[in-house]
Parts: structure tokens; sequence; C-alpha cells
């Protein structure tokens, strides 16, 4: 278990730790401690969609271009766009439709959200 008192002390550990480091390396100095550095690639970029599978997302939520682009943020003319093949989705938006595609029960909640903070 980690207490208050052991994450000051691990803070000032970890502040130590690297001042000598730093010390060492701005005075040229072999580095007497052993720092290990690891470098991960990661693929994290979005995936694309296309045209068909915009409109079947946008169709398994139920809703318009209209709604469908305020839930994202986006121009209808911007979601028409997409659906016709004439743009494509990008960065941000692939991932949210990355989302909406692996689970449409949050979506449907902001949708049901909106709709009953409209009618109340």
């Amino acid at each position: 278990m980690v207490t208050k008192g052991n994450k000051r002390r691990l803070g000032e550990r970890l502040v130590a730790e690297f001042s000598d480091l730093r010390d060492a390396l701005r005075a040229n100095k072999p580095v007497e401690k052993r720092y290990t550095v690891r470098t991960v690639e990661l693929d994290l970029k979005p995936k694309q969609f296309d045209a068909e599978s915009v409109r079947v997302i946008r169709l398994s939520l139920g809703v318009s271009q209209s709604v469908f682009g305020y839930l994202l943020g986006v121009s209808v003319d911007l979601v028409a766009a997409w659906e016709q093949g004439h743009r494509k989705p990008s960065g941000p938006v692939c991932r949210l439709l990355e989302l909406m595609e692996m689970d449409r029960a949050p979506w449907l909640q902001i949708l049901e959200q909106g709709v009953s903070q409209k009618t109340a």
C-alpha cells in the first residue's frame, strides 16, 4: 500500500536520481548508475472508413445525416460528402467512428439524453 509519506519519499528519490543524472551529463562524467531507456513502437493509427462504413455506422444508430453530424461535431454537408465518397473522415473523427463501431450503447445514451433534455 502506498501512503502519502511513501509517495513523498519516492518523489524525493526520483528527483535526486534525475538530478544526479543531469549533473553527470552536464559535467561530461561517466554515469555511475545504470539507466535503462526503452523505445516502444505503437501502431495506434485509427482505422480508415469508407463511404459505406460511415453510412452503416450512422444507420446502426438510427439517425439522420444531420443528427449524426451534430453528434460528431461536423456539418451535415461533411457527413453527406463522406457517405458519397467525395471525402474521407480524418484522424479524430475516425477514432470516434471506431468507438461507435465497437459499442453503440454510449452513443445511443448520448442521443437519448439529448432528446430527453429537450422534452423535459
